[in-house]
């Protein structure tokens, strides 16, 4: 085997939450110590689409999850593909052909649950067990916790799926976000004036429930307060086409075709059919004083 160069992180990381980023920072300061590049393996699909296990909404795309991983300190995102070749491989063969072999690792780093091979039956002890004798280093984070229990992709989506943001929020770390592309719309928040920027979410991403939430949005190297609409505008349309709609508060400008990140603050209120456009306007207006009053209390 040539000589060592990767220091890498093991994990699908998932919404890189506290925990992921426990793991992702501990691999950054061992390629610095050990003079290895830091990386990160991981997949572009979930594992359990392949397996029949039926994968779980995505708290983050693959594109999100590499600029977060990166932005920890870690300087290559592999994507491994995970094929049925791929999970026909023994725990011993991923760690001999793909660790050390293909991409050369040096040190691995992963958390005290961390499984893989055929039948998830590789840990973190067969790690440490075979790492001697290959040169390779092997280390292991403590689970990180929060209100007595371990940091996780499933209690943040389970937290985010009841719409309680700010403490999906509290245990990734930052607010949960939804990004995408900034379509055109109906253009009915201009004609109560409200204008509104609209994009669609990506298929197989986790959503909060129907609702109006206090927001903030990044656009163009701008970060602007906002109410965000998640749902499909029973008001107006019946269409059933779920939108993810803002009014950036204090903000009219052309910003289509741009990208845009919705950072979700706090629920303010279920989506709901209004009897009249005035009356929605009158909600509106409501809205964003709730949602200036959550941006100034939510600390993240």
């Amino acid at each position: 085997m040539n000589d060592p160069l990767r220091a890498a992180a093991l994990g699908f990381f998932d919404g890189v939450h506290r925990g992921h980023a426990a793991i992702l920072q501990k691999t950054a300061e061992t390629a610095r110590a050990l003079g290895l590049r830091p990386a990160a393996l991981t997949f572009r699909e979930h594992p359990r689409s392949l397996t029949g296990g039926g994968a779980p909404p995505l708290l983050t795309s693959s594109a999100q999850r590499e600029a977060l991983i990166r932005a920890l300190g870690v300087e290559e995102v592999l994507f491994l593909t995970f094929d049925s070749a791929f999970a026909a491989l023994s725990p011993e063969q991923f760690v001999t052909d793909v660790l050390c072999k293909t991409f050369r690792c040096g040190a691995v780093v992963s958390g005290e649950n961390y499984r893989f091979g055929r039948g998830a039956r590789g840990t973190p002890e067969l790690l440490r067990q075979m790492g001697p004798e290959l040169g390779l280093r092997v280390f292991t984070c403590p689970a990180v916790t929060d209100e007595g229990g371990p940091v996780s992709s499933t209690r943040v989506r389970r937290l985010v799926e009841n719409g309680e943001m700010e403490n999906a929020g509290r245990m990734l770390g930052r607010p949960f976000a939804v990004e995408g592309e900034v379509v055109h719309g109906v253009r009915v928040g201009r004609r109560l004036g409200f204008p509104t920027i609209n994009i669609t979410p990506q298929p197989g991403l986790a959503l909060p429930p129907y609702g109006v939430y206090a927001a903030y949005v990044d656009i163009g190297g701008e970060r602007i307060p906002a109410v965000t609409n998640v749902g499909v505008r029973p008001t107006f349309t019946d269409e059933g086409r779920v939108s993810v709609e803002s009014h950036l508060i204090g903000f009219d400008r052309d910003v289509y075709e741009q990208t845009a990140r919705v950072d979700f603050l706090r629920f303010l209120r279920p989506e709901r059919a209004f009897a009249s456009a005035e009356e929605l306007r009158g909600q509106i207006a409501r809205d964003v004083q709730s949602a200036l009053c959550a941006q100034r209390e939510v600390s993240l």
